[in-house]
């Protein structure tokens, strides 16, 4: 039925509200409420981004500069029983997309020496990390192509075939070596060649879990069990089909293809070779460890995923095989630098705040790393930006104008009035409808007068909605021109790497609306499904 350009979701043909308006979720339902294991952000919900967009920052020059990025991370919430961690929160980190993004920045030729830190304080991400990193840098692996796909499965995938699983039990296997000691720090270094090489210092409780996973002996049919409970769950069909309502009708079908097998593949491939659970997404009870609504469409810049299919001559309604070609290309971009570059990784799993002490008492005896790029993607949701600016600002690279302290919040609008755009005047409601409305045309799933189309109406409003003077009142509230004081920054007026908001262009800083095509609102507002609300925000040394 997804198929059909009239299909109406499964309520609207029943005559009946979604479940999202009964009483029973109403006060408690977040924008999508979870089902699953929530605070698990594996895939991350932001799509991946270039720390460093080298064209309007170091230009040609970076070819020969030595460069230390940052990707430092999550922040310690709330601890339960070890080895296992919850988290309070939506932190959209989980996978490494912004490091192999960032490092497909640099050119070929890049002959400085660089040396990227990553940081999670999830002890499972950790893991992964570890894990994929080794996979990505290791020169003795299988051929590029191979290495690609065998990544892009363990990261997205719920099953993996016979080779890919085995590399991932090889490595789990070697890093697992340097864990075996009781009550100690899980630290290693694995040298590839002469100029690349991978360390890690992570707190015991990783190697702890390392061992769960290793020893864990659910089957796939097992694990598999699980993942559909939660992704294909009869009671979370409205939920679904409201994201449904603004998918065009083949990409309904490759979406609900993809739930059905959970194996990013082009459509229509076969699965059966993929027999194997990844354990890196499952407990080491097979319990599944993402929510209904996690997705790797999310990860991903669907702009540039379109502009992939176009480049290959894609089938226009296979979204997912599209994804696929895209993030393979990236991974094997990603490879070919770091195995041919003079590459250092350092991975960490501490609290982002902390993450400047722990640097200088595992590096002690070596120059102290001053950083060219800091990512702390949205932790300032859950720890306030000041924090942050007091712990990385004094870490930025002096020598490089162009060093920034990079962050982004997705809830600062619930913490400051006029934040939503439900507290706006109805007049002033009223207009940013009529501007939604002109700007859409006669798209026939936003026209048509039932309640899945108004529901749909009511997200897409908050395209048009100013959201700069509650994100500018949130952060003087929460102390950060006083933190910039101190910490020698300032907050950029005129961003230089990522867009003030989703739907707008690095210009378009100040713009009250996005500024995005109809066509690519569809991409960015419809397939990659944000709220509108997001905000980024850049710090660099103050003069």
């Amino acid at each position: 039925p997804y198929a059909s350009k009239d299909w109406v979701p499964s309520y609207e043909k029943e005559g009946r509200p979604p479940a999202y308006f009964t009483m029973d979720d109403w006060e408690t339902m977040p924008v999508i409420p979870g089902f699953g294991t929530d605070r698990n952000y594996f895939w991350g919900n932001i799509p991946a981004r270039d720390m460093l967009n080298t064209p309007i920052n170091e230009g040609d020059s970076i070819k020969n500069l030595d460069l230390n990025l940052c990707f430092a991370g999550t922040a310690f919430l709330q601890l339960h029983d070890a080895p296992r961690l919850t988290f309070s929160g939506r932190l959209a980190s989980g996978d490494p997309r912004n490091v192999i993004k960032t490092l497909n920045g640099l050119p070929l030729d890049y002959s400085g020496r660089c040396t990227l830190v990553v940081n999670d304080y999830h002890p499972q991400v950790a893991i992964r990390n570890l894990v994929i990193l080794g996979m990505l840098l290791d020169p003795s692996g299988p051929p590029i192509e191979l290495a690609a796909e065998a990544v892009l499965h363990t990261l997205y995938s719920t099953s993996l075939t016979s080779s890919q699983y085995g590399m991932v039990e090889k490595w789990m296997e070697l890093v697992g070596k340097f864990g075996q000691r009781r009550s100690q720090p899980f630290n290693g270094k694995l040298e590839f060649n002469s100029d690349a090489a991978l360390a890690w210092w992570y707190p015991e409780q990783v190697a702890s879990l390392l061992h769960l996973i290793k020893a864990a002996s659910y089957s796939k049919v097992q694990g598999e069990a699980d993942r559909r409970r939660v992704m294909i769950s009869p009671q979370r069909l409205d939920y679904r089909e409201t994201y449904f309502i603004k998918l065009r009708p083949r990409h309904r079908i490759a979406y609900s293809h993809w739930l059905d097998t959970g194996i990013l593949l082009p459509f229509g491939q076969p699965v059966d070779s993929f027999d194997k659970p990844n354990r890196l997404l499952y407990s080491e009870h097979g319990e599944w460890l993402l929510t209904d609504h996690d997705s790797p469409v999310f990860a991903w810049d669907p702009l540039e995923v379109e502009k992939t299919r176009k480049e290959m001559g894609l089938p226009e309604e296979d979204y997912f095989g599209s994804l696929f070609f895209h993030i393979t290309q990236e991974l094997m971009n990603f490879i070919s630098r770091a195995r041919r570059f003079n590459l250092s990784v350092h991975l960490f799993s501490v609290d982002l705040n902390l993450l400047p002490q722990v640097l200088d008492a595992t590096m002690e005896g070596t120059q102290k790393l001053m950083f060219d790029r800091v990512e702390a993607s949205n932790v300032m949701d859950t720890t306030g930006p000041s924090s942050i600016i007091s712990a990385w600002g004094p870490r930025l690279n002096r020598r490089n104008r162009n060093a920034a302290l990079l962050m982004y919040s997705m809830n600062y609008y619930t913490k400051v009035k006029g934040g939503l755009i439900t507290s706006q005047p109805p007049e002033k409601y009223r207009k940013m409808m009529m501007d939604l409305s002109a700007y859409l045309g006669n798209q026939k799933n936003r026209t048509s007068p039932n309640m899945a189309s108004m529901h749909s109406i009511m997200q897409d409003t908050e395209a048009f909605f100013d959201t700069r003077p509650a994100f500018m009142e949130y952060l003087r509230q929460q102390g950060v021109p006083y933190a910039c004081k101190e910490a020698k920054v300032r907050q950029r007026k005129i961003p230089r790497i990522l867009p003030a908001r989703i739907g707008v262009g690095l210009r378009d800083y100040d713009s009250p609306k996005i500024t995005i095509t109809p066509e690519e609102f569809y991409f960015i507002g419809d397939v990659s499904y944000p709220t509108w609300y997001e905000r980024f925000v850049e710090f660099e040394m103050a003069e």
